[in-house]
C-alpha cells in the first residue's frame, strides 16, 4: 500500500499506508503505528484524509498579489489540497500593495543571511480557504508598489536579492516557528534557489527530511542576472559550481533549481515534454532532459467555486450548461460597459492577457503587419480587450481602439470585469507563441465562451477540434483564419456553436484530480523507495 496513491486508496476504500514522523498527527482516522508507518483504518473518504505539511514558497497568491495565472494556480492548488486532508502554509512577500489587515504581526525578527550582509524580516500570519498564509516583511526590498517591477514591463535591478530573501527567508521563517514540512513546494523562477538553498543549508536541521519539488509555470522567465550578484545569494563557489547556477558569466535560478529539487513538476503534460526541446527549453533543454526521469506534467486546474456561471457575483446574470439564456444577458451587458452596439447576433471576441511576446501581441497588434486591424475591418464581429503589459502594445491598442468602431479596450487589468469578458463573450483569443498551461481557456469553456487557441502546451491539452478553433500556425494569417472559421461557424452553424458550448462546459477541470496527481509526486519523495 505504501506505493498506492491517495487518490486511488481513497477511491477503494482500503486501509492506507504512509510514513510519519512521531511529531506528525494523522487526522481523522484511527491509526496504530507499524514498523514506522502509521496504518490507517479503511473510514470513509472525508475521514480517510492522512494531514501531511506542505511548504508553498511563490511570488504570487491570489486574491493577496496578483500578476497573472502564477496567484491563480498556487492559491487553488493550495486550497485543493487542504480540502484533502492536508496541512498547506504558503510563505509569500508582503508588497506594498498586501493589505494586512486580516493578518497579525507576529513581532519576532528572523534573520536572512544573504552573503554579505544579514537581512532581518517581520513575519505576519493570516489565513485563506485554509490555507495558512505567512508574509515576509521587509520594507526596503520587498513593500514596494510592484511585485517583479515598478511597471508591468519593467523589473526591479536587485530582483535576485529580494528573491533570495523570499527564498531563504521561507525557510527561516520555519526553523523558527518549529515547522516540520514534509514537503518544500516553491513555485516558477522567483523560488527557484529554495531547493538549493534547502540542500546547501538545512541537512542538519528539522527540515532536513523534506522532500524538495519545483514547479515550473513558465520556462520562459528563468531568473537571469549578471554572474556579480551571485553574491547575494549567500552561496559559496562551490555550491554556485556544483547547481550550475553560473555559467556563461550569468547567474541563472532554474538551472540550479533543476538541478537541486527532488521533483521537478511543469503546469501540462505536453509542456513537461516541450521544455526539452529547443525553442521551448530557452536554452535549458538539455538540463530538463537530463531530468527526465524526475520531471511530471501535470495540467493545473480552476477553482469551481469562484469560476461558477450559476453562482458568479460580478457577472450580469447567472446560467448554467442547461440554460443559456442568461448568458444573452451577460453579453449585452458586455458590449454596454465597453460602448459598444448591443447586438447578440454579431459574435463577439474577448481576450483578457499581459501583453507580452509570449501571449502572441506580435502577430495581432505588430504596427503595420498585426492581424488585429484585418480581423476587425474584414469580419463581421466585436473585440473586447483587457490587460496590460508592454508600452508600445498599450499605445498600438490605444491607437486602434480610436480608429475602430468595433474594437473597445481597456488597458489595466480588474478581476471583476475578467469575469464578465469570459461570461459575456462568444469567443475567447488566445494566440500564443506557447503556452504552459493556460487557465482562461478553462474560465472560458466553464462559461460557454469557445476558445480560439495556438495548438502549443496546456492549450492543445485542453481545447482539441469539438471544443474550440485551433489557430494552426502562429503568423497574422494564422490567426485571421482561425477567426475566420469561428465567425463564419457562429453565423451559419449555431447547432455546431451549441454542441461546443455543451461540450466545453461539460469538461471536468477542477482542482481535486491535479492535487491527486501532486501527492503521487510528493508519495515519491517521502515514500520509501518512491
Amino acid at each position: 500500500m505504501a506505493h498506492e496513491s491517495f487518490a486511488a486508496a481513497d477511491r477503494q476504500g482500503k486501509a492506507r499506508c504512509f510514513p510519519f514522523r512521531e511529531t506528525d498527527q494523522p487526522h481523522g482516522a484511527e491509526t496504530v503505528p507499524r514498523d514506522g508507518f502509521y496504518v490507517c483504518i479503511a473510514l470513509p473518504y472525508k475521514l480517510l484524509s492522512l494531514t501531511v505539511h506542505i511548504l508553498f514558497v511563490s511570488s504570487e497568491f491570489h486574491p493577496h498579489a496578483k500578476s497573472g495565472g502564477l496567484a491563480d494556480a498556487v492559491a487553488a492548488l493550495a486550497k485543493a489540497l487542504v480540502k484533502r486532508g492536508h496541512r498547506v502554509t504558503v510563505v509569500l512577500p508582503r508588497y506594498a500593495s498586501v493589505e494586512t489587515t486580516a493578518f497579525t504581526d507576529l513581532r519576532i525578527p528572523v534573520g536572512v543571511p544573504l552573503g554579505y550582509r544579514e537581512e532581518w524580516i517581520g513575519v505576519f500570519q493570516g489565513a485563506h480557504d485554509g490555507v495558512e498564509l505567512y508574509l515576509i516583511d521587509h520594507e526596503a526590498l520587498l513593500a514596494r508598489p510592484g511585485i517583479y517591477g515598478p511597471s508591468a514591463s519593467s523589473a526591479y535591478e536587485d530582483n535576485l536579492r529580494r528573491f533570495s530573501l523570499l527564498s531563504r527567508g521561507a525557510l527561516q521563517i520555519a526553523m523558527a516557528l518549529g515547522w516540520s514540512p514534509r514537503i518544500i513546494h516553491s513555485h516558477d523562477w522567483p523560488t527557484a534557489l529554495t531547493p538549493l538553498f534547502h540542500r546547501a543549508f538545512y541537512g542538519e536541521t528539522s527540515l532536513a527530511g523534506a522532500g524538495t519539488v519545483f514547479s515550473i509555470h513558465n520556462f520562459g522567465y528563468q531568473g537571469w542576472y549578471p554572474a556579480r550578484d551571485a553574491e547575494n545569494t549567500g552561496l559559496s563557489s562551490q555550491q554556485l559550481d556544483e547547481a550550475g547556477l553560473v555559467a556563461e558569466g550569468e547567474v541563472n535560478l532554474v538551472r540550479g533549481a533543476l538541478r537541486t529539487a527532488g521533483r521537478i513538476v511543469a503546469v501540462s503534460p505536453r509542456y513537461a515534454r516541450e521544455i526539452q526541446t529547443a525553442p521551448y527549453g530557452f536554452g535549458l533543454q538539455g538540463e530538463a532532459a537530463g531530468r527526465a526521469d524526475h520531471l511530471r506534467g501535470i495540467l493545473n486546474g480552476i477553482d469551481d467555486e469562484e469560476w461558477d456561471p450559476e453562482t458568479d457575483r460580478s457577472i450580469a446574470a447567472n446560467f448554467s450548461r442547461h440554460d443559456l439564456s442568461g448568458k444573452g444577458v451577460c453579453k449585452r451587458t458586455l458590449q454596454h460597459e465597453f460602448g459598444l452596439p448591443r447586438n447578440e447576433e454579431i459574435p463577439l471576441v474577448g481576450m483578457v492577457t499581459r501583453l507580452t511576446e509570449q501571449k502572441g501581441i506580435g502577430a495581432l497588434f505588430g504596427p503595420g503587419h498585426g492581424s488585429l486591424y484585418r480581423v476587425c475591418t474584414e469580419l463581421p464581429l466585436q473585440f473586447v480587450f483587457l490587460g496590460s503589459g508592454e508600452v508600445w502594445c498599450e499605445e498600438e491598442i490605444r491607437k486602434l481602439a480610436e480608429r475602430l468602431p468595433n474594437f473597445s479596450a481597456i488597458i489595466g487589468y480588474d478581476h471583476a470585469l475578467a469575469h464578465r469578458i469570459e461570461a459575456g463573450c462568444d469567443f475567447f483569443l488566445m494566440p500564443s507563441t506557447y503556452e504552459p498551461c493556460g487557465l482562461n481557456q478553462m474560465y472560458a469553456m466553464r462559461y460557454g465562451t469557445i476558445p480560439i487557441v495556438t495548438a502549443t502546451g496546456g492549450l492543445a491539452d485542453t481545447v482539441d477540434e469539438e471544443t474550440g478553433f485551433l489557430i494552426r500556425r502562429y503568423s497574422p494569417e494564422g490567426i485571421f483564419l482561425a477567426l475566420h472559421e469561428a465567425v463564419r461557424t457562429f453565423l451559419n452553424r449555431k447547432d455546431r456553436i451549441r454542441r461546443m458550448q455543451d461540450l466545453g462546459m461539460s469538461r471536468d477541470f477542477r482542482w481535486d484530480g491535479s492535487a491527486a496527481a501532486y501527492e503521487d509526486v510528493y508519495r515519491e519523495l517521502i515514500t520509501p523507495n518512491g
